[in-house]
């Protein structure tokens, strides 16, 4: 008996994400044979100097299926594709090798602990944490950039009693609702607004109310499960996984700060917040971003005394933590190249356009919105998402007879919440890698919590259709 529930178990065990990413690359090549080929004509928008889809202009031509050997350079074109943001993930942990080698970071959390205990402390951070990444999505437009967080969030987390799936949860939830409800960023709603012929930004005042209800929402989640696994560590979704080295040292908890530490916390915090100014006033390139993090990673080294075979040391260590979720970026990002060589993205945007013409007009919205998150699987990009389908969407609300602004709500909304949970992502795929959690895990916590956002934008979307939200 205890033999077949141990095989039982065996097959129901969730393939590696390495397997999944595979799978997903067999099913798109599978899609180049079925899915017929179609393109739209592109245009430069003089708005944004983007090139942009030219709404009408669908046309199915050859076939285009991919050949086995397509699918296995599908996986080296997805690294070069992405190479800068693999390089971003790796410096990153080598940076944070060297910070880690020091020991600052777990002195710091330690002396939080110490004042955290004992209280409701612990959820008033995890509610600030995750107001903070919200704002970042949702006002600045970071994202990629936020992954070098997520090893002090992790360490937070689980000192403060929680789990993997918190930490995560706070990074790359709050990220994804703060792009689905956006207020002023530049890279989705700009953008959007700009293709479609509307004042930048405008709109603003509805967007803040639905971004206040969505971080009360994602706040309140997170919270009722830290309270659930805090009172009962077994009904943590990842009670299985050894993250024990991600824990710190109790003995330490509580000591005071050496001067060591407390000059390299000094670099490196001061460090994360001239480059957040630097990121708003000069738009910094993931290549910027990598220079940065490998020079302030060896300046805390520096500060704190190291010699330059510690600090090389440390570096190399904290980049071979990231090897699997750096790599993994190149594999999601081989999906997106199947369809592209097959061409048969535009093909499934059309389709999906179509269902829109059979909607009524009350709902309207909340389909575009279901529809972009669809999209959001096929093209996980906010701005490429963007230059193919608002140009489709924006005189497709013309002719439906809701405003245009509402046409882009629902594009930020089915593309910001759909982050959360698509495979596709290179980022959030390398997010729950680093924090050890399985896509499974992951989905079953992230999906509740974001079939609730869905929902709470679908109400919002009917009440920006009924109100006529503008000016257009």
């Amino acid at each position: 008996m205890t033999n077949k529930s141990k095989i039982k178990k065996k097959k129901l065990a969730f393939p590696d994400a390495y397997v999944l990413m595979i799978g997903l690359i067999i099913f798109a090549a599978i899609m180049t044979y079925i899915v017929p080929s179609g393109t739209y004509n592109r245009v430069e928008d003089l708005n944004t100097g983007n090139m942009i889809v030219q709404a009408g202009s669908f046309t199915y031509g050859e076939q285009h299926p991919v050949s086995i050997m397509d699918v296995f350079r599908a996986i080296p074109s997805g690294l070069g594709k992405n190479s800068v943001t693999v390089f971003f993930v790796l410096i990153i942990g080598g940076a944070f090798g060297v910070v880690n080698s020091t020991g600052s970071l777990d002195a710091l959390i330690g002396r939080v602990i110490s004042k955290s205990k004992g209280s409701k402390k612990g959820e008033i951070i995890i509610t600030c944490l995750v107001l903070t990444f919200g704002l970042a999505g949702g006002v600045v437009g970071m994202y990629e950039e936020c992954i070098a967080f997520l090893p002090i969030l992790m360490t937070l987390c689980i000192a403060l009693g929680y789990d993997a799936l918190v930490a995560s949860g706070i990074l790359l939830l709050g990220l994804a609702s703060g792009y689905g409800s956006a207020t002023i960023n530049p890279f989705t709603v700009g953008l959007a607004q700009g293709i479609s012929g509307l004042p930048l930004f405008s709109g603003m005042w509805f967007r803040w109310i639905f971004w206040i209800c969505t971080m009360i929402l994602l706040s309140t989640y997170i919270i009722f499960y830290c309270k659930k696994i805090k009172k009962d560590p077994s009904k943590s979704l990842v009670s299985d996984i050894d993250y024990s080295h991600w824990q710190i040292d109790e003995s330490s908890v509580g000591d005071k700060l050496s001067s060591g530490n407390i000059r390299v916390l000094v670099t490196f915090f001061g460090g994360i917040l001239v480059l957040m100014i630097l990121i708003v006033k000069f738009s910094l390139g993931m290549s910027d971003l990598s220079a940065y993090f490998f020079a302030l990673g060896i300046l805390c080294g520096i500060v704190y005394g190291m010699n330059p075979n510690k600090i090389a040391s440390g570096f190399v260590k904290g980049m071979q933590e990231m090897v699997y979720p750096a790599i993994l970026i190149g594999f999601a990002s081989s999906i997106v190249v199947i369809l592209e060589q097959g061409v048969i993205l535009d093909s499934i945007v059309h389709g999906l356009s179509l269902v829109l013409n059979y909607v009524p007009r009350i709902f309207s919205g909340g389909a575009m919105m279901i529809m972009q998150s669809v999209i959001n699987f096929f093209i996980p990009s906010g701005t490429g998402q963007a230059m193919v389908t608002m140009p489709l969407m924006a005189p497709l609300a013309d002719v439906i007879g809701i405003p245009r602004q509402v046409a882009v709500l629902a594009y930020q909304m089915g593309d910001g919440f759909a982050n959360g949970i698509v495979p596709t992502l290179g980022v959030l795929m390398a997010g729950i890698s680093i924090a050890h959690i399985p896509y499974t895990r992951w989905f079953k916590f992230a999906s509740k919590i974001i079939l609730m956002e869905l929902a709470l934008g679908f109400i919002f979307l009917m009440i920006a259709v009924q109100i006529n939200l503008g000016p257009f």
